[in-house]
């Protein structure tokens, strides 16, 4: 009888070990390591930053400062030149009028060797604008991707809801 018991309470305890140390292995698989540092009030979320604000100006002093000439924008899975970008985003200023940014959130990742010391800015925000032809109030929610190779953006990816760009062009072509 002792001997029983003795096998229960040891069986007991085994599965408390097993359950524990498949607990410990499993975080420990699942959490990510820490492979660089996030900063909001670095140069490059300034830049960004500063972009924004002075597209609303219609304005791109930092644009063409930040930019290399040769980067590679991607709009919803569509690739864009710097000069293509600019002009579409100088057109918004006569297709919208009262265009602002309700809000916008910067931060930059400086990663480490394990990541080839890449540098990237995320961007998020709300885009709002009134239709020159119609007066109907857009509003969007948007995000966007920078990477930064020696102090420029190389690679630019937007992602955004294109349907006030879509419904505006259609009524622009009536």
């Amino acid at each position: 009888m002792n001997r029983t018991l003795f096998l229960t309470i040891n069986h007991k305890h085994m599965k408390k070990i097993i359950f524990s140390l498949l607990l410990l292995v499993t975080t420990n698989n699942f959490a990510q390591e820490i492979t660089g540092h996030v900063r909001t009030e670095d140069k490059y979320s300034i830049a960004v930053r500063n972009t924004i604000t002075e597209y609303l100006e219609n304005k791109f002093t930092t644009f063409d400062k930040a930019y290399a000439d040769n980067v590679v924008f991607n709009l919803n899975g569509n690739r864009a030149n710097k000069a293509a970008v600019k002009q579409g985003w100088t057109a918004h200023h006569s297709i919208y009028k009262n265009i602002k940014i309700d809000w916008m959130f910067v931060e930059t990742t400086i990663y480490d060797e394990n990541n080839n010391n890449m540098v990237w800015s995320h961007l998020w925000g709300q885009w709002t604008g009134t239709s020159n032809r119609t007066g109907k109030e857009w509003s969007n929610p948007f995000h966007a991707s920078f990477k930064w190779v020696d102090g420029k953006i190389v690679n630019s990816n937007w992602i955004y809801d294109p349907t006030s760009e879509n419904q505006e062009m259609a009524v622009m072509e009536k």
